[in-house]
């Protein structure tokens, strides 16, 4: 075998092979592992294969999560939307094609995210996921399977569309609600289910009423220009 071919094929098989991560943690609540993320991680920053290597055949549940958290808190730094918007609509289409782990391109897996910041994220978000948490068992399980993995996909793209789009406001309820929605997944709850699908759908419909608005203030504004002018 060539010597260049044997570190590349090392490496692929290492992002679908479960990491020691993922053994150590694999039977902990989604909030205890997301914890683990952060303080078992060395250095100042962390990058984006060393999140969804960390999280093993879990890591569909567990990625978007993590990636939705960070546009489900208000005052998010610039920047923060895209960075893990992006992830998340990937990931989306991923699981609506069937998918069974997650894949990024490698520029994307490259990227690195402040390990002060990215504490600060899961230090808020911590707490709100452990209440969630006692309330969670086995409900309603028939909702859960490869239809469901698809329906969760498709709301996915709907979510990170949202994030995406530069208004105010509109990321936190759809990246909340996609919050809720993995962890009904992963703990398979079907009241969960129901309650994030309905917080995301009120999220989705305040985001097509302020674009809705935004489009008539536009049209608005360039019927009357030529009078803010003299024309």
């Amino acid at each position: 075998m060539d010597a260049k071919t044997e570190p590349v094929r090392a490496r692929k098989r290492s992002y679908r092979e479960d990491s020691e991560f993922h053994q150590a943690h694999e039977h902990q609540s989604v909030s205890a592992v997301l914890r683990a993320v952060v303080d078992e991680a060395k250095g100042n920053t962390i990058s984006v294969r060393e999140i969804i290597e960390a999280l093993g055949d879990r890591a569909f549940g567990f990625v978007l999560i993590l990636f939705s958290l960070p546009n489900s808190v208000p005052a998010v730094p610039p920047g923060v939307a895209g960075v893990f918007g992006t992830p998340v609509l990937i990931f989306g289409i991923q699981m609506l094609l069937g998918h069974k782990r997650p894949w990024l391109p490698q520029f994307f897996m490259r990227r690195e995210l402040s390990l002060e910041k990215f504490r600060k994220f899961i230090d808020v978000a911590e707490p709100k996921l452990q209440w969630l948490e006692r309330f969670c068992k086995p409900r309603l399980t028939q909702l859960f399977g490869v239809v469901g993995d698809r329906a969760v996909g498709l709301f996915a793209i709907l979510v990170a569309l949202c994030v995406l789009i530069p208004f105010p406001g509109t990321n936190i309820p759809p990246s909340a609600a996609l919050v809720i929605i993995s962890i009904a997944v992963i703990e398979e709850d079907g009241y969960l289910l129901i309650l994030g699908s309905l917080i995301g759908l009120a999220g989705m419909a305040y985001t097509v009423t302020v674009l809705g608005a935004s489009y008539h203030l536009i049209l608005a504004a360039i019927h009357n220009m030529p009078g803010w002018f003299g024309f």
